[in-house]
């Protein structure tokens, strides 16, 4: 995500390389069937912190409700907070309970999810945070806060956002038991998740670990959570055809890894407009995005049944053009 500030070596290009050589065998054209083929209507976005962090009009709200309606958007994740160096979540969320209980009263349908950014630190990577999750108080003190925060907002549960994650994380898979432990059973706890490496997915890779999981890993974290949204962006890919393969991919592996599991997924589409060594706005696009699960979930490989829907990151930087794309490719309007 765009709050964690990102520093990531090209060298990313050369794994993606790799990649190409490792699936070449196996690209192949996909049928051509819609997205409406697989659009289940459940659909999800992430929302900026002003929603949460000042005040709006019914109009507003208005507005908002019927624009997710019309992207037939059913789950929101909006942005609340983040653990900060010195210790403490921000507090920009002291409107959040005004925001969901206006929204919920025009649109009753929506699941509104609070989303809560966790720098995390890695001796294995070159993102470097400062949230040590092997402490069990640092757990302890998330974990209490996404229960606080889901009481003061009236939220439907927390999408949790740790960056970065390395493949085989122990302590993640900890701090999400604590969550859970700490919100009960009946709240949505979401995770933002890194993509799968598609080649040999079950193969726990040493190096590949620090920017994709193995298929094993991706299981454990389902068992802990109720939703997966994969960030198949941020590939490092400058070609528009390689990022689209790339998704599809991670469209096919992930609903592989996954059939079988009791676990919402949905694969991010990215619009941002930021440049970074990661991120190609002329590669990664609504149009690619799209085109990239489509693809997968027609592979014959994939287990479409498994994906919930596509996720729009972020919602705050769609432009309508952008919308348009989204409305022909998946929607079928």
């Amino acid at each position: 995500m765009r709050w964690l500030n990102r520093n990531r070596p090209g060298y990313i290009l050369i794994l993606l390389c790799l990649f190409i050589v490792g699936r070449a065998c196996v690209f192949r054209p996909a049928t051509s069937f819609p997205g409406v083929y697989f659009n289940r209507s459940t659909n999800a976005a992430w929302l900026s912190v002003d929603w949460f962090n000042v005040p709006h009009t019914s109009d507003e709200i208005t507005a908002l409700a019927s624009d997710l309606s019309q992207r037939q958007i059913t789950y929101i994740f909006v942005f609340a907070s983040y653990l900060e160096l010195g210790g403490e979540f921000t507090s920009t969320y002291s409107h959040s309970d005004e925001f969901v209980r206006a929204l919920r009263e025009v649109s009753p349908g929506l699941t509104i999810q609070a989303w809560v950014g966790l720098p995390l630190t890695s001796s294995n990577s070159w993102v470097r945070g400062y949230v040590d999750l092997s402490d069990p108080a640092i757990r302890q003190k998330i974990s209490k806060f996404c229960a606080d925060l889901i009481a003061q907002s009236g939220s439907d549960g927390v999408h949790l956002d740790p960056e970065p994650v390395p493949d085989n994380d122990a302590d993640l898979l900890k701090l999400l038991e604590d969550v859970r432990g700490a919100i009960g059973p009946d709240p949505v706890l979401s995770i933002a998740a890194p993509r799968i490496w598609p080649v040999f997915p079950d193969v726990a890779w040493p190096v590949v670990g620090q920017i994709a999981w193995h298929s094993g890993y991706y299981r454990e974290v389902a068992k802990r959570v109720d939703q997966i949204a994969v960030m198949t962006y941020d590939s490092g890919s400058p070609l528009p055809e390689l990022y689209r393969q790339w998704t599809r991919f991670q469209v096919i592996e992930i609903s592989r890894a996954l059939k079988d599991m009791d676990v919402d997924i949905f694969f991010g589409i990215p619009t941002s407009e930021e440049k970074t060594w990661t991120l190609w706005p002329a590669t990664e696009n609504m149009t690619n995005g799209l085109q990239g699960v489509i693809d997968g979930l027609n592979d014959g490989e994939a287990f479409p049944f498994v994906v919930k829907g596509v996720a729009i990151y972020p919602h705050w930087e769609t432009q309508p053009d952008e919308w348009s794309v989204y409305d022909s490719l998946w929607l079928d309007k």
